[in-house]
């Protein structure tokens, strides 16, 4: 009984020996995180759409030349020129009759009076129009019957005296509306021709006389 029991201890421990020699030949594997291959794809190169190639320019076409149209309308006619007004005729000034140097006083035959004005304002030769004026006084003989009828009849002519004493340009500057009244007058002057030469000291080439006869009756 005691030797089967041995033997059955002996069994049984050949047999964990076997075990355990099986065990340590046997690899042991620990179990790990799982692995997952993962193949890498490389990736595909984009595609890209291909360019069109750029249109051949197109020949400029020559704009076509626009030719005027006669078209019938209303056609402007350019504006008339503005009448020209007609320019005022400048008014002349009225000339300013001289003062007389010597003023109306009696000469001649009775009732016949004298005045005498020189167109120069600076003529300063009282003496040579006293000659003047008695001369042609000397000369007037106003018309036998003339009568003045209550007033005293005027007559102005008007004359030049050349440095000579020459007279020139007679004419009856005013009449007293008595024709025979200005005949006299002016024949007064006629007679006269030649006056006595302009004086020295008078630097004009001629002096303008305005001489006026008066008749107030004998």
């Amino acid at each position: 009984m005691r030797g089967s029991v041995v033997g059955s201890a002996l069994a049984h421990l050949a047999l964990l020996l076997v075990l355990f020699t099986l065990r340590t030949s046997a690899s042991l594997i620990v179990p790990g995180p799982e692995v997952v291959q993962v193949a890498l794809i490389e990736p595909s190169p984009a595609v890209t759409a291909p360019v069109p190639a750029p249109a051949p320019p197109k020949a400029l076409t020559p704009a076509p030349k626009i030719q005027p149209t006669e078209e019938v309308g209303v056609k402007l006619s350019p504006p008339k020129p503005p009448k020209k007004q007609p320019e005022p005729e400048p008014i002349q000034p009225k000339p300013n009759e001289p003062a007389p140097a010597l003023p109306y006083a009696p000469v001649g035959n009775a009732g016949l009076r004298g005045q005498v004005s020189v167109d120069a304002a600076d003529f300063e030769f009282t003496y040579y129009l006293l000659l003047i004026r008695n001369r042609i006084a000397a000369n007037w003989s106003p018309p036998a019957g003339l009568v003045s009828g209550g007033r005293a009849p005027q007559a102005t002519v008007y004359f030049r005296v050349g440095r000579d004493g020459r007279v020139s340009g007679l004419r009856l500057e005013s009449s007293s509306d008595i024709e025979f009244l200005d005949r006299s007058a002016l024949r007064a002057v006629v007679i006269s021709d030649p006056l006595p030469p302009l004086p020295l000291g008078f630097s004009g080439s001629d002096l303008g006389i305005h001489f006026g006869f008066e008749f107030g009756g004998p």
